[in-house]
C-alpha cells in the first residue's frame, strides 16, 4: 500500500545514548523514518524505534522534537504532543526529532538545542544502498548515519563499519576469505 503524501512525514532522528555510558567520541546516531501521522501513535512510534535501536538494560527512551519557530526542543510524552508536533510541521512534512536513552532512576535532563551546524550530511557515513532499497519497498527510507564529536572536527573521519569502530558491515563479513565456501583449488 502507498502512503498518503498529505499525511506522510519524514522524521530525521538523532539518537543519543545514555551520556554516562555512551562512547565519548560519538555524539549521536542519525537515522530517518517515514511515518503516516494518521496511523501513528506515541506508543507505537517509540516502540518501533526502540525495537530497531534497543537501549541498554533498564534504560528508557525520551522523545523530543525541534521547534524552529521557538528555537526549542519540546518533549513529546503523549499522543496529543505527537499530534501537535505533526501539526506544527504540516507545511514542510519534515521533523527533526531527538530520542535520548537514560537511566530511569536518574532525572532526565532534556536536550535544549538542536545543533544545526552539524546537519545529517556532514561527518557522517550512510548505510549501504541495498538496505535503503530494501526498506523503500515497505514505504520506509532508512539511512543510518552517525556524527563524530571529536574535539577537532576537522580531524580524521572514521567510517561506521571500519575496524577502528569495532564493527563490520554485512558486506565485509560476506567478503571475508575465512567465510568463503569456495575451494581454493581449481
Amino acid at each position: 500500500h502507498r502512503m498518503d503524501p498529505n499525511s506522510s512525514y519524514l522524521l530525521i532522528i538523532k539518537l543519543f545514548g545514555n551520556p554516562k555510558k555512551a562512547r565519548k567520541d560519538i555524539r549521536c546516531f542519525y537515522f530517518e523514518k517515514v511515518v503516516n501521522c494518521d496511523f501513528t501513535n506515541y506508543k507505537d512510534l517509540v516502540e518501533s524505534i526502540v525495537k530497531q535501536y534497543p537501549p541498554r538494560y533498564m534504560e528508557v527512551a525520551h522523545v523530543q522534537y525541534y521547534d524552529g519557530d521557538l528555537k526549542t526542543c519540546p518533549e513529546v510524552k503523549s499522543d496529543q504532543d505527537l499530534m501537535l508536533m505533526f501539526e506544527k510541521h504540516s507545511e514542510t512534512k519534515v521533523l527533526h526529532m531527538i530520542i535520548a536513552y537514560s537511566d530511569p532512576s536518574e532525572p532526565y535532563e532534556p536536550i535544549t538545542e538542536w545543533h544545526s551546524d552539524s546537519e545529517p550530511d556532514n561527518n557522517i557515513e550512510h548505510e549501504d544502498d541495498t538496505t535503503n532499497k530494501r526498506n523503500a519497498k515497505g514505504g520506509k527510507r532508512a539511512t543510518r548515519k552517525m556524527e563524530l564529536t571529536k574535539k577537532d572536527q576537522n580531524g580524521p573521519k572514521v567510517p561506521f563499519d571500519s575496524p577502528a569502530m569495532g564493527t563490520r558491515s554485512k558486506k565485509s563479513y560476506l567478503a571475508s576469505p575465512a567465510m568463503s565456501t569456495r575451494s581454493k583449488r581449481r
